[in-house]
């Protein structure tokens, strides 16, 4: 376990002009497709509020980011469940 902390890549983010140095598991590509999409939802806060402090718009952007995440969770639950109700009638219906 010790030994994992050093297998961990170091990548620094830049958000809303603060620089951020983190330890991740995933590969700098995946890392900076996540600090992109954050800056993407920043932009969206900004021009659609009239939030000026940096902590306001990181807020309001994970508040949007956690209800999309909920969101996209319930509608995988709605699948799953579709799904195995399909595969149960599938299988009802084979010999």
């Amino acid at each position: 376990m010790f030994l994992r902390c050093y297998l961990k890549s170091v990548v620094e983010l830049r958000i809303l002009g603060q620089r951020l140095a983190i330890r991740s598991d995933e590969d700098e590509g995946s890392v900076r497709a996540v600090e992109g999409y954050l800056a993407e939802r920043i932009e969206e806060v900004r021009r659609g509020s009239k939030a000026v402090a940096t902590l306001d718009l990181a807020l309001l952007a994970a508040l949007n980011i956690a209800g999309e995440l909920i969101k996209a969770r319930e509608k995988l639950q709605n699948v799953e469940k579709k799904s195995a109700e399909l595969g149960e009638h599938i299988e009802r219906r084979l010999p």
